[in-house]
């Protein structure tokens, strides 16, 4: 059973204030999370910090707050099984949360849609209350998309591949996308403001795939025989991020595999329980979010049967240097080697691009998963940035983006400090 303060309102869903209260702010807030604030992170989605996260686990009760009536209390149970249709229910919220009210000032329902902690209540709650502010709010987000009868009915959510696959996305210009990748691709180690954790890089520089594979031992270089073998089951398809337009993996196709990865991934670092449950949702979220606003190209797996996204690998270039920024996918793909699959692939495609001498597969989220890169060639190095060359602009295929206003100024500017 997890701990959540959730407001319940009775037949009326907002109290009157909701329409006064401040862009952000919850009037719950106090209730909703009493153990510590919850930080904003990309497009306003507020998402608790681990610690905060741990809190809120170890309370033993649900408080909801009636409006007439005084507080009572339920004991909320969060159902840890993970459907689609759970997730295409978590994912109308976060639609809900892209879009803050179409814009509408009036809108009094928006910003609670940009809370993480009360989108899995709403979702995965087993017990709360029809009439509750959770059960309310995901209702109307599943109106919106067309779900509300089917989720009413306890039906499942009929496939749909045009809705599964639309692009949501905010339309980002290519100079935004820039500045959000920076931060994941470490820029605050290579411009001296603070230092990041290692990254794991393989030199590709006068190298062929032969050169990389013939050293490794011969179990890894079995794997990535398999991993090439297994590449009949699935296709590959370059999509690149363009600035001006939605991220083409801004869609539930490309959602659900985000869940399932980290899902998946919490659950084998500390356990099946509801705490990594919830904080695999919540990094999901977050991380979906992140990698839809960023620059680069999108690698993206699918089903040789069912044409399903099984998975995706984002990656970036820039300077001298191709950064492999983000992978997830299925639990299906999980076990067809598609991670080794887009590393080998990475290292070709760099090899082949005379542009490149760097393959940077970034920091790890553990000990193991830096091994496992090192098993493939892939060193960890403390200073970094001394190795990847990052200084050069971000590497784009022709036509790739919109031109933008101010950009010849901005190349210009660019070139008198060069000069300087």
């Amino acid at each position: 059973r997890l701990g959540l303060f959730i407001l319940y309102c009775g037949d009326d869903i907002l109290p009157a204030a909701a329409a006064t209260a401040p862009q952000g702010q919850h009037l719950f807030a106090d209730a909703f999370l009493s153990s510590s604030p919850l930080p904003i992170i990309n497009n306003g989605i507020r998402s608790s910090t681990c610690n905060s996260l741990q809190q809120l686990l170890s309370k033993s009760s649900t408080a909801l707050f009636a409006v007439d009536e005084g507080p009572q209390e339920i004991a909320v149970t969060i159902n840890t099984t993970l459907t689609d249709d759970k997730i295409k229910n978590l994912f109308a919220w976060v639609k809900c949360a892209f879009d803050d009210g179409g814009g509408d000032k009036d809108d009094v329902y928006a910003y609670y849609y940009n809370n993480i902690e009360l989108a899995i209540a709403a979702v995965f709650g087993d017990n709360l209350p029809s009439d509750s502010l959770p059960t309310k709010l995901l209702e109307m987000a599943l109106k919106k998309e067309g779900l509300l009868e089917q989720y009413q009915q306890k039906e499942a959510i009929v496939e749909d591949e045009e809705w599964e696959e639309a692009c949501v996305g905010d339309v980002i210009g290519r100079r935004d996308r820039e500045q959000a990748s920076l931060g994941a691709m470490g820029a605050a180690q290579w411009s001296g403001q603070w230092m990041t954790r290692p990254h794991s890089l393989l030199l590709v520089q006068n190298y062929n795939v032969d050169d990389w594979i013939k050293p490794l031992k011969r179990k890894r270089r079995e794997t990535l025989k398999r991993a090439g073998r297994e590449a009949q089951n699935f296709t590959i398809i370059t999509k690149p991020i363009r600035g001006g337009h939605p991220a083409p993996h801004s869609s539930y196709a490309h959602f659900r595999c985000v869940v399932q990865h980290e899902v998946r991934l919490l659950s084998k670092m500390y356990g099946a329980s509801t705490n990594a449950f919830v904080n695999a949702l919540a990094e999901a979220i977050s991380r979906y979010i992140g990698t839809t606003r960023m620059a680069g190209v999108i690698q993206e797996y699918r089903d040789v049967s069912t044409n399903k996204v099984i998975g995706f690998a984002h990656e970036v270039s820039k300077g001298r240097t191709t950064r492999g920024q983000w992978f997830y996918c299925d639990d299906y793909a999980a076990k067809h080697y598609v991670w080794f699959h887009s590393v080998l692939d990475l290292v070709r495609r760099a090899i082949e691009d005379d542009r490149i001498d760097v393959v940077d597969l970034g920091p790890s989220g553990s000990d193991a998963f830096t091994d496992l890169k090192a098993q493939y060639g892939f060193e960890a190095v403390v200073d970094w940035p001394a190795v990847a060359d990052y200084s050069g602009d971000f590497l784009y295929e022709e036509d790739q983006n919109e031109d933008e206003l101010g950009d010849d100024m901005i190349r210009m500017i660019e070139k008198l400090v060069e000069r300087q």
